[in-house]
């Protein structure tokens, strides 16, 4: 077998699958924008990977539960704010924790949790899990009771949803075409007796070929793991009394800091005399000097004018 038609047919599949495509996903480009950088192939490649496209496999048909899967490709995301009193939102904030660990790993995970001043007057906090839907669903479902026992309300809730249909049938469908060109391409490469220049010009390919399998097989896993579970968020804030300190704080630290403010107040004060000063000495007796000069110009025209 010829190895010239071996080395023309990925870029035939290629030209097959860019005119094929109308919603790649943005995490895509770069490897179209590497395609459509190529050189251009000299025009008997062109004639042969022609040759070599009409003998490729068409692409499969969708299958019948296609659609109903398309319906079901989306991302949900979870957030609450709630508010609890000061001395149970570091509890709280723990409890929720421990539950998202109690049921595992393959559950729920942790993907971020902080808390500022847990012993202080105000404390605040974050956290945000993954975890399958149905785990989220009934912490939801619970999360309310175990807020008013803590003492606390939920002030907001939001609910979002991406659909992630198009960015996942198109990767798949891409994903699919590039299996079955590697699989070409090694079986091309095991029968070819060519030149080693050919055989070498087809290894290359193949491995970018794999490059790229390997690449958007990491983006599909991503986005199917976002399909398959729910995020969710949750922001801690304290309940602040009406005759409670810390809404004096504001009014304290300004008395606190009175000193120091005017101090720096005084500071800049001093700070702006002693940039202008030099000026005033230079400046002042240049004024007076101007206006004396140009008075007794005056002088000399209106003399200069009766004398004439």
């Amino acid at each position: 077998m010829d190895l010239r038609l071996i080395a023309a047919a990925p870029l035939a599949a290629l030209l097959l699958v860019a005119c094929g495509d109308t919603h790649e996903d943005a995490g895509y480009r770069g490897d179209e924008a590497a395609y459509e950088s190529a050189p251009a192939a000299a025009p008997q490649m062109r004639d042969m990977a022609l040759q070599a496209s009409r003998s490729a496999p068409p692409p499969p048909p969708p299958s019948p539960g296609a659609e109903a899967e398309e319906v079901a490709l989306l991302a949900y995301r979870h957030t609450y704010g709630l508010r609890v009193p000061a001395a149970n939102l570091a509890g709280l904030h723990t409890a929720h924790q421990e539950a998202c660990a109690a049921a595992g790993g393959n559950v729920c995970r942790v993907i971020n949790a902080s808390i500022n001043d847990p012993e202080g007057d105000r404390p605040t906090g974050s956290l945000e899990i993954r975890a399958r839907p149905d785990w989220i669903a009934s912490f939801r479902a619970r999360l309310g009771d175990e807020v008013s026992e803590a003492g606390g309300t939920i002030h907001s809730e939001n609910t979002s949803v991406e659909d992630l249909t198009t960015q996942i049938v198109d990767g798949e469908a891409r994903l699919r075409a590039q299996t079955a060109l590697r699989d070409r391409l090694q079986g091309l490469l095991e029968s070819a007796d060519g030149p080693m220049s050919d055989v070498l010009a087809v290894e290359r390919e193949l491995a970018r070929v794999q490059a790229d399998i390997d690449a958007r097989a990491s983006v599909i896993a991503a986005l199917r793991t976002r399909v398959e579970t729910s995020r969710l968020t949750i922001q801690y804030h304290p309940i602040v009394g009406p005759a409670s300190p810390v809404r004096f704080n504001p009014i304290m630290q300004a008395l606190e800091d009175f000193t120091d403010t005017l101090s720096e107040g005084v500071a800049a004060v001093i700070i702006f005399v002693a940039v202008i000063l030099p000026w005033l000495i230079i400046g002042v007796p240049l004024v007076f000097l101007v206006r004396w000069l140009w008075s007794r110009r005056k002088k000399k025209k209106a003399a200069a004018a009766k004398a004439g």
